[in-house]
């Protein structure tokens, strides 16, 4: 098990990755805009994306995260979701999720805690915004969504 990184780093890290989302008619990937700008938001209202790997940013056993997964797939059924992978720009450290089409912040908080997640993502036309899942951290950017062949 590797040690966690340090606040910072783990914040840079959220702020830097991207997330596949796939879609009925083929994958998107949402990344993150530092200079604010934003693109045609595909939802109706926000949509809360969380995922239950690497539990307070310790990278745990793959199984272990593996399982963790099917357990917060369990916890959102019936919930309308567009399955996620999120990592880094070069596609390493894949953590897959569940981008929450009904869910309102408090919910997606609540599910992200009892997962022990340090933060979620809360995407909207206007901005992606990593939020704080036990703290008042948050980092606003601006995101593109782009189609991958």
């Amino acid at each position: 098990m590797a040690d966690a990184v340090d606040e910072d780093s783990m914040w840079d890290g959220f702020a830097g990755a991207v997330v596949h989302l796939t879609f009925p008619d083929g994958v998107r990937c949402l990344a993150p805009r530092p200079d604010g700008e934003v693109g045609e938001f595909p939802f109706d209202a926000p949509v809360h994306i969380v995922t239950a790997y690497n539990p307070a940013g310790i990278e745990i056993d793959e199984q272990a995260n593996i399982d963790r997964h099917r357990r917060l797939g369990d916890a959102v059924a019936g919930v309308d979701t567009v399955t996620t992978v999120g990592s880094a720009p070069d596609g390493s450290m894949p953590e897959p999720g569940f981008a929450l089409l009904e869910l309102q912040l408090d919910e997606a908080l609540d599910l992200a805690r009892a997962f022990g997640q340090r933060a979620i993502y809360r995407w909207t036309p206007d901005e992606l915004d990593i939020v704080g899942v036990d703290e008042p951290h948050h980092r606003r950017l601006g995101w593109s969504l782009t189609e991958l062949r």
